[in-house]
């Protein structure tokens, strides 16, 4: 008989690999173990590669109830509210950010007027606005399809939980999360290190204290393969958007203008295989456009780049973004 791969399809035409499936049963052939055991063992296997399917190589939500608590672990933190409160981990998730970012914080730009608040503050105003306008179904719970607001407010907790929960976040993004001038490119960064761990790497953040040398965000290492990378995220700050000084420019407009970018990112000192995250932060409309039909003109940024070193590239992928733009 051919020996069977652990990569290989199971057998058992289960459509997942045989070391999620049979490969632990025929392992195990001891006859201790009863078959309802086995089966359990089994169906735990296959719910949790359904969670990484849809959730990416995250830990799993930790969570339980105790006396009309429902505590959630994050990391090494414990938290916990009455168990109406937290019904679905959404309402978790609404809590979660404020109380990492601080509740006196948050009560001090909601004090200001709307246009001067910070932008996080501005999403939570805009949230509670959708919230208010939704009607619960006959268990309490809230069944909706989140504008862009309820989402960039929702997805900027979930990364701050995702960081937490892998022992990654630190008080520096916080603070950096915090203030105006520097929010676009924290938030950019939290994405980009949550989606790396979402995929499979282990992370590791450089110091940001350390002016010594230009260094990459974060040097990441595949779980199943061991490949080390460096990664660095770059954002394209446009007036009047997220924040940033000066009128917003009407859609068409907008240009792309990321070789600047770009050419910051391969100054960094590195010896490892470089990834750059570029948020071209441009509105949907043009980003539709784009799709249909790309420019000519990322080609030619990235041509030009490769002719100042000799015709090779300084760096092994680039993925473009156009996140965290327009949240109507």
């Amino acid at each position: 008989m051919t020996k069977i791969g652990r990569n290989d399809p199971c057998p058992c035409g289960s459509g997942m690999k045989y070391k999620k499936c049979c490969w632990l049963k025929d392992k195990i052939v001891s006859p201790e173990i009863p078959d309802e055991v086995m089966n359990k063992i089994q169906e735990f296997q296959r719910e949790e590669m359904e969670r990484e399917r849809q959730y990416g190589k995250t830990r799993p939500i930790i969570h339980f109830n105790h006396h009309g608590h429902k505590l959630v672990a994050v990391g090494s933190q414990i938290n916990w509210a009455k168990e109406e409160k937290w019904k679905t981990f959404p309402d978790f998730l609404m809590d979660y950010i404020k109380n990492t970012l601080g509740p006196d914080w948050g009560n001090a730009e909601l004090k200001k007027p709307y246009n001067d608040r910070h932008q996080i503050l501005q999403w939570y105003h805009q949230t509670c606005l959708f919230q208010q306008a939704q009607i619960p179904g006959p268990n309490g719970i809230y069944d909706s399809v989140p504008n862009g607001f309820f989402a960039a407010y929702l997805s900027l907790s979930y990364d701050l939980y995702t960081l937490r929960h892998h022992k990654l976040l630190q008080q520096s993004i916080i603070s950096r999360l915090k203030l105006k001038d520097q929010f676009q490119g924290a938030r950019y960064e939290l994405f980009v290190i949550t989606t790396c761990i979402r995929a499979g790497f282990d992370i590791k953040l450089e110091n940001e204290n350390d002016r010594s040398r230009k260094h990459p965000e974060f040097i990441a290492t595949h779980k199943e393969t061991g490949q080390f990378i460096s990664v660095e995220a770059k954002s394209k700050h446009r007036e009047g958007v997220l924040g940033f000084p000066g009128k917003r420019k009407a859609d068409e407009e907008v240009r792309l203008r990321l070789g600047g970018l770009i050419n910051d990112a391969l100054k960094k000192e590195n010896s490892r295989p470089l990834i750059i995250f570029v948020d071209a932060n441009i509105p949907p409309s043009v980003a539709v456009q784009m799709e249909i039909r790309p420019p000519n003109l990322l080609s030619r940024v990235l041509d030009q780049i490769k002719k100042t070193d000799c015709g090779r590239d300084k760096f092994n992928l680039i993925v473009f973004t156009r996140s965290h733009f327009k949240t109507s």
